[in-house]
């Protein structure tokens, strides 16, 4: 299989470390089976590709032949994106988010769209994309935007909590198009975004037109709502240009009053500590020695998540006001977006409290403790002077109490009651959602200087689980916990007749670590994960049963080792003996497959065995 289109999204990417490059003949590369390949590996297992979209089809049965046939559609520009299936999920705040499912087919050209959109605007060589930009970007996410809120926003004096209503809604498809055509010269190309852009959904069985906004749901609409709104990081960027001003804050009079006094009265002591000197030494460390309200030093800061977004002013809350004016005015006069009036609010960072990507945020405090401990690379632990001006941030407790009230963990007052939707699963796989649902929580809020509080979390979860157990086993549980301990420790024999065991994995450590955001680890390459992805792709093998090499198709399962629901069997307990959601298989293997005729087969009896 060539990798000559691997090839080309590589000189993509360094073509448009150039920010004024402009991209002609992208639609070549829509005619490589190559993209399509990687295209089908980097979604084919999410359990939401068996969901059949309008046409009724799902990715079971995706071959070379498939992409054989969009290729052909695309060449004579035949091809057309079939209207979405809409579904409403909840949103955290009780009201419905419209969601589109796609046809398989239709998402795995989204995702070729994608991959080229993301070799011109985010290339890791020099992407387009600026600095302050988290939301749907490799190696980025909601932790590098709060790290970013911890270490560069000390002194911040008011916070402009931003919310665009209805953003991935509301997005104007003429001025997207003006947008992407500032950097891709080719109409084909062109021409098929807007046919996503206008495919529609059905409604109750019929056909909607969507003239306006990009559909949640479909594979190429985070990068196009980042292009969208990567005018609004330019305009910001352009504001601090406007606004900012002074190299450095004045010196604080008061500070050096203080210190004044406390050099003579060490000068008069001769060194020696007097009670005077403590007094003077503990006020000099309460204050800055920088003027904190120097009207001759202003700063703007600002981080977006998707559309999710904040400003903060080190200067005046009048300032503070006319950014939000004129944020305000830019959405809706050049991106047709309206900025919600309720809820964009300005609050004062070191007496009130923002809220951003789930986290309480706030800078300094009016009681904060002068001195902190700091981690420095996780080994390193020292004590630093602080005078109310650093970062803080908090986890939502009564938040996350409500959520999972919402969730049916608790009441509304917060006491533990049986999940009993979970009560049918086997106890071990009860065990495995609590303990993924708990270490999901503290994992994320790790670095929350109020860690600590997590443990009524921790603590209605593990309660939680007793309650779910003893209603399963038909056990009070105080027993329960006579039994099995605290921890909730079950033990088994499996298959193999090897001892197994499950229990409650409670957290111990409430230290305060606030540089634990999850962003250590290296993000790979996204063209060397294309390249992995083509090289290990099994479409186009020989049929894993009777080894036929013409008309192969993968035989696809939702879940192998799915926690809940029935017992894996039949074919697809070999999959997962193979741990493997995909195998392929010839047309007649394939029929065979799902009328259970070969239900009966072992691992022996296959032709050969699909590797990881």
């Amino acid at each position: 299989m060539s990798s000559s289109a691997l090839l080309r999204l590589e000189a993509l990417r360094k073509c448009n470390t150039d920010p004024n490059w402009v991209n002609a003949d992208l639609h070549r590369l829509l005619y490589k089976t190559d993209l399509y390949v990687v295209a089908y590996e980097k979604i084919k297992s999410a359990p939401g590709n068996m969901t059949p979209g309008t046409d009724g089809v799902t990715l079971d049965g995706f071959s070379m032949d498939v992409i054989d046939d969009i290729v052909a559609a695309l060449r004579d520009e035949s091809f057309q994106f079939k209207p979405t299936r809409r579904e409403f999920i909840p949103k955290a705040n009780g009201k419905m988010r419209p969601l589109g499912i796609p046809s398989p087919r239709d998402k795995i050209v989204q995702e070729v769209i994608h991959m080229t959109l993301e070799a011109i605007y985010d290339s890791p060589k020099g992407p387009t994309f600026r600095n302050c930009s988290h939301g749907f970007r490799p190696g980025r996410g909601t932790h590098t935007a709060l790290r970013e809120f911890r270490t560069k926003w000390p002194g911040v004096a008011w916070i402009i909590e931003g919310d665009i209503k209805s953003c991935f809604d509301e997005i104007d498809h003429h001025v997207l198009v003006s947008l992407l055509k500032k950097r891709i010269s080719d109409d084909r190309f062109i021409s098929l975004i807007w046919k996503a852009l206008r495919a529609g959904y059905l409604w109750r069985k019929e056909p909607r037109g969507s003239f306006i906004g990009t559909p949640q749901g479909s594979v190429a609409s985070p990068i196009l709502a980042d292009i969208y709104l990567h005018e609004l990081d330019l305009f910001v960027e352009g504001l601090q240009q406007k606004y900012e001003k002074g190299s450095k804050r004045k010196d604080s009079p008061e500070y050096h009053q203080v210190n004044y006094r406390r050099q003579r009265a060490l000068k008069r002591s001769g060194g020696i500590m007097t009670p005077e000197i403590r007094a003077l030494t503990k006020q000099l460390r309460s204050l800055p020695s920088m003027d904190t309200f120097d009207p001759g030093f202003v700063r703007v800061k600002y981080i977006r998540y998707a559309d999710d977004w904040i400003v903060g002013v080190t200067g005046p809350r009048s300032l503070a006001e006319q950014i939000k004016d004129d944020i305000q005015a830019f959405l809706w006069d050049v991106l047709k977006l309206q900025l919600s009036q309720e809820k964009t609010v300005i609050t004062h960072a070191k007496t009130e409290e923002a809220f951003f990507l789930g986290t309480r945020l706030q800078v300094g405090s009016v009681n904060s403790n002068p001195l902190v401990t700091h981690c420095h690379n996780e080994q390193r632990h020292y004590r630093r002077r602080c005078t109310g001006w650093s970062p803080l941030m908090r986890a939502p407790i009564k938040k996350l109490v409500e959520r999972l009230h919402q969730k049916g963990f608790c009441d509304g007052e917060g006491v533990a009651r049986s999940k009993t939707n979970w009560v049918c699963l086997e106890v071990k796989h009860v065990i495995e959602l609590f303990n993924s649902t708990n270490w999901g929580l503290l994992n994320y809020y790790r670095f929350a200087d109020n860690f600590a509080s997590m443990r009524h979390i921790q603590y209605i979860l593990h309660l939680s689980l007793a309650k779910a157990l003893a209603h399963k086993l038909r056990k009070p549980v105080k027993q329960l916990f006579c039994e099995h301990g605290r921890n909730l420790v079950f033990s088994w024999k499996d298959s193999e007749g090897k001892d197994r065991n499950a229990f409650f994995k409670a957290n111990s450590d409430w230290t305060r670590n606030p540089t634990a955001f999850l962003t250590g680890r290296e993000h790979p390459d996204p063209l060397e994960t294309h390249v992995r992805f083509r090289t290990r792709s099994r479409l186009g093998h020989p049929c894993i049963i009777c080894e036929a090499t013409v008309g192969v198709q993968m035989h696809h399962v939702r879940h192998i080792r799915k926690v809940g629901g029935k017992p894996v069997g039949g074919f697809a307990w070999l999959m997962r003996l193979q741990n493997r959601k995909q195998v392929p298989v010839c047309q007649e293997c394939h029929r065979k497959i799902h009328r259970g005729e070969y239900d009966g087969l072992r691992l022996a009896d296959l032709a050969y065995r699909v590797g990881p």
